[in-house]
């Protein structure tokens, strides 16, 4: 018996965690009607484990455009994010607060997913990041070495059997 092992590895993310391109379009001005909250939802889901905190402003208004979060990295530094259709930009380095001169959009500054975002404002982000990566990698040359052990046991056995 020929057993072969799938060794395709996939890095998965939800698909909020990437700006959402929807094709309906419901409101006067032909943008794109999301629920950000939703949205948020799972971006905080993607990310929480590497960051320290995350959460939607409660202070801030969002709306069918937009939305506003904060985070803080584990290197302790606090960031105010606007998540949009265009993208995510840090608009304070304190929560719930748009400072003056991030209130024009530059384009230079807004990042198309949040770990683009989060790998430009967090060191640590990347190295948690890549340590989970590495865990799933063991865990899955793990269950390969396993499962070779079964296998070189069952023929084992068969060959016994003959």
């Amino acid at each position: 018996m020929d057993t072969k092992i799938d060794e395709t590895i996939s890095v998965t993310t939800t698909p909020a965690a990437s700006i959402p391109h929807s094709t309906d379009s419901d409101n006067d001005n032909g943008e794109e009607i999301i629920n950000w909250e939703e949205e948020a939802t799972a971006i905080i889901n993607d990310v929480k484990t590497h960051v320290a905190e995350i959460e939607i402003s409660k202070v801030l208004p969002s709306n069918e455009s937009h939305i506003y979060m904060n985070i803080r990295t584990f290197e302790g530094a606090t960031y105010c994010i606007h998540v949009s259709s265009m993208g995510f930009r840090v608009v304070s380095e304190m929560y719930n607060t748009i400072d003056e001169d991030k209130t024009e959009v530059n384009e230079d500054e807004v990042y198309e997913t949040p770990y683009a975002l989060l790998d430009k404002i967090s060191p640590r982000y990347v190295e948690s990041f890549g340590n989970q990566l590495c865990k799933q990698l063991l865990a899955l040359q793990q269950m390969r070495t396993e499962f070779k052990e079964e296998d070189e046991e069952g023929l084992e056995e068969e060959e016994e059997d003959e």
